[in-house]
């Protein structure tokens, strides 16, 4: 289950934290500026979604090219329109969870993150549904590529490409950003995603504040969907670096 591939995660992170401890680096050291916390919450018309994880740089600073250990654990509720129920709508819970290992690349103003690794998604409908594939537990690969563009002191381009067999899902992301004060980033986003289910689309706005070392990240738009109905959406999410 998705609880195992958490927990072989913090084995892997704990064993590397030791073995520096051994080394004689200082525990505060090995994980400074190698280490951070993220998490979030997306609600949109019939869909809500939470999600947190935590990504490890063992051997250089997150800044740096290197290698990267990320795992992350995320659940919610949804509805779909289907013919195959009584009442045109069924509803399901969804509980996710991934063990990703991968290697950062910099080269100037462009940093590339290549990961891979495992992936499980669990789907317990609330009525049967023989016609819905994507129901009960699956295991699978899956691969992520994120990429990063400092434009100038003030603007940003970052994007995002990921895909699993365990559901067939795809999902790719792309937002700018402008810094118009210390202490506020603007911008704009846009995503779209696909499954054995379902196809969405998404276009936003969105605001980052950085407080005390962490982001805080409001966005929203409209959602459009192949089997709910269009709507507005919300995300918040939070960066945390050590």
């Amino acid at each position: 289950m998705g609880w195992r591939l958490l927990l072989l995660a913090l084995v892997v992170l704990t064993l590397g934290l030791d073995s520096a401890a051994l080394a004689g680096e200082p525990l505060t050291e090995s994980v400074k500026r190698r280490l951070y916390f993220y998490s979030g919450v997306d609600l949109a018309r019939d869909t809500s979604y939470g999600w947190a994880g935590l990504a490890w740089a063992p051997f250089a600073r997150m800044d740096e090219e290197g290698l990267r250990l990320r795992a992350q654990g995320g659940g919610g509720r949804y509805r779909y329109e289907t013919a195959d129920v009584a009442g045109g709508w069924n509803g399901a819970t969804k509980t996710e969870a991934e063990v990703l290992i991968g290697w950062q690349f910099l080269h100037g103003p462009h940093a590339l993150a290549l990961y891979a690794g495992l992936a499980m998604t669990d789907n317990r409908l609330d009525l049967p549904d023989p016609a819905n594939r994507d129901q009960g537990t699956q295991y699978g690969g899956k691969l992520v590529a994120e990429w990063f563009y400092r434009w100038d002191e003030r603007r940003t381009l970052s994007a995002s490409i990921s895909a699993t067999t365990a559901d067939g899902a795809a999902c790719a992301r792309l937002a700018a950003g402008w810094r118009a004060q210390d202490w506020l980033e603007i911008g704009i986003e846009t995503a779209a995603s696909t499954d054995w289910l379902t196809r969405d689309a998404r276009i936003g706005g969105f605001i980052l504040l950085p407080v005390k070392g962490q982001d805080l990240r409001a966005a929203g738009g409209w959602r459009w969907s192949s089997d709910e109905e269009a709507g507005a959406y919300l995300t918040l999410s939070v960066f945390m670096p050590y």
